[in-house]
């Protein structure tokens, strides 16, 4: 009864959209895996992830935002979509979920499967699949700047961070610590590479055009650890090749 339920809220949860207007309605199949419910939800397919699963020891979350307040849309590779309310990116398992829950808990969370999703809109951040190297073919990236010559692209991935030690008795003072980190990647002409972003690194990527790059460095305020400051580098190289 209780999949049931699941079924039926993320079904009136979803609002469906392509191109042609097409209404994606969702499968109605579902079984039990590793105590969730394998669903189908239109084109696109996930599972329910069970409750009080994960290390509750750990302080911090695997979810890039603080909040499950931002609505998704989600484009397919059928050129089909739809938009679905409290969603969230797990970085942990580079995955988007949606919280079905209306008690403000977690305990229905519906994993979207990555296969069938070409790219989604998440609040101001747009995500695109890519294949990456030691990552697979399946890996979400924030897109930063697109454009013809270069495009930037952001990754986020997570650690764990020790909480200190009592040296005497070996106990634990503080719990282990969940931290979400980011690198960044290039790509050009097809071709994707990870990259440390500084200045000797971008006026490399950009030989090309590397003393009208410097006199932008040089007459702008940029900062290489602000997301729209290396955003405006990169729109303005694309904008002069």
């Amino acid at each position: 009864m209780k999949g049931l339920f699941f079924i039926v809220s993320i079904l009136l949860s979803i609002s469906a959209f392509s191109q042609s207007s097409e209404i994606v309605s969702g499968g109605t199949s579902a079984s039990n895996m590793y105590g969730g419910t394998q669903v189908n939800a239109g084109a696109n397919s996930g599972f329910w992830i069970k409750s009080g699963s994960g290390n509750t020891k750990l302080e911090g979350s695997y979810y890039l935002f603080n909040t499950w307040a931002n609505n998704a849309a989600f484009y397919l590779l059928a050129n089909e979509g739809y938009k679905v309310p409290k969603v969230n990116f797990n970085v942990r398992f580079n995955r988007f979920e949606a919280n079905m829950s209306n008690n403000g808990s977690n305990d229905s969370i519906f994993a979207f499967d990555s296969k069938t999703i070409k790219q989604v809109t998440l609040g101001s951040k747009l995500f695109v699949k890519k294949q990456v190297a030691g990552k697979g073919n399946n890996y979400f990236l924030e897109m930063i700047e697109e454009g013809e010559g270069l495009t930037l692209l952001k990754s986020y991935n997570t650690s764990i961070i020790p909480g200190t030690v009592n040296p005497m008795t070996q106990q634990k003072l503080k719990a282990d610590k969940i931290e979400i980190n980011s690198s960044y990647y290039v790509e050009r002409d097809g071709n994707l590479e990870e990259v440390k972003l500084k200045k000797s690194t971008v006026l490399k990527l950009m030989a090309n055009k590397k003393e009208e790059i410097k006199e932008f460095l040089k007459d702008s305020s940029i900062s290489f650890k602000k997301d729209s400051d290396i955003k405006k580098i990169f729109n303005y190289y694309n904008s002069i090749i």
